[in-house]
């Protein structure tokens, strides 16, 4: 008995399971299910790229050109979030990093934070014992300021925590009225001029939780943002990423907009760069040569985040 599955049958089926994610991804604001088929362009590049080779080289021509029309599609989506940061050597730096609340390395950790001596480090998932780790940086981060904590199903109690070289004259918690949890804090410093406001987040996995939880969440962030004053950056993990229409909303009600510097995948750490960029380092309008890169392998499963920017416009 002749089996159905043949190499042929194979390589259509592909192609046309490739189609059909390629179209669902435009429809996120239709169901979350779709948009998060947006998150995984970077994939489906790859999966593209190896399937037109396949084609050529069992010479299925049909095949080939439709593959090669998904490529063109896909990798359209990817071509923004391609751009070189800026020239010249930005005056302020942030980190952004999810530690993972089951990461128990904290020297790896310390060490980068020492060597990047960035103005401010945004963490999340900051548990007991990563807070007592932060205390053998007071001599670089003084000023600790740490959210409430939340406890997700199998996860460790955590937070969110914001490290700084320098005093803030005012910080806060923002909370979902929907996911009962603070999701973001922030904290604004005093500058020459204008003040800056440095907000740490992290949105809820939308995999996991129902769709409205993250939505919520989006909308609350929107409404803290558009509430400050003067220059704003914002950084964490957002479980998201920029292909996504819910990561454009975001954007577009906040205007915010992504540092430059390429896609920076960040999740899971092993995977990168071929994983999803889920972390990022987002600036208003009265920040200027903002710049993002990833940095290295720390015991997480998300990669840290460099940010590189300029006050004024």
């Amino acid at each position: 008995m002749t089996s159905w599955w043949t190499w042929d049958r194979v390589l259509r089926a592909l192609i046309v399971g490739l189609a059909l994610a390629t179209i669902g991804s435009f429809f996120g604001d239709q169901a979350l299910w779709l948009d998060i088929l947006a998150d995984f362009k970077t994939q489906s590049v790859i999966g593209a790229v190896l399937l037109l080779l396949a084609a050529l080289a069992t010479r299925r021509m049909k095949e080939a050109v439709l593959t090669l029309a998904l490529l063109i599609i896909n990798g359209t989506t990817l071509t923004p979030y391609l751009v070189l940061p800026p020239e010249g050597q930005a005056t302020m730096k942030i980190v952004g990093f999810n530690i993972n609340n089951h990461n128990f390395d904290t020297a790896l950790t310390l060490d980068f934070l020492r060597r990047e001596s960035a103005d401010v480090v945004v963490v999340t998932e900051v548990t007991e014992t990563w807070q007592k780790a932060f205390e053998q940086l007071s001599s670089v981060y003084p000023h600790r300021f740490y959210g409430p904590t939340y406890q997700g199903p199998g996860d460790e109690p955590h937070r969110i925590g914001l490290l700084a070289k320098r005093a803030w004259e005012e910080t806060g918690v923002e909370w979902s009225n929907l996911t009962s949890r603070a999701f973001a804090i922030w904290a604004r410093f005093p500058a020459a001029s204008p003040s800056l406001t440095v907000a740490g987040v992290h949105l809820l996995n939308p995999v996991y939780r129902h769709a409205s939880d993250q939505r919520a969440e989006v909308e609350a962030l929107v409404s803290a943002v558009n509430r400050f004053d003067g220059p704003v950056v914002v950084t964490g993990d957002f479980n998201m990423t920029p292909f996504s229409t819910r990561y454009g909303n975001l954007l577009r009600n906040s205007n915010l907009r992504r540092a430059t510097g390429g896609l920076n995948a960040t999740w899971p750490a092993l995977l990168t760069p071929l994983g999803l960029s889920l972390d990022h380092v987002l600036v208003g309008e009265e920040v200027s040569h903002a710049s993002m890169r990833t940095g290295p392998r720390l015991g997480s499963d998300h990669l840290p985040v460099v940010g590189t920017f300029d006050l004024g416009k």
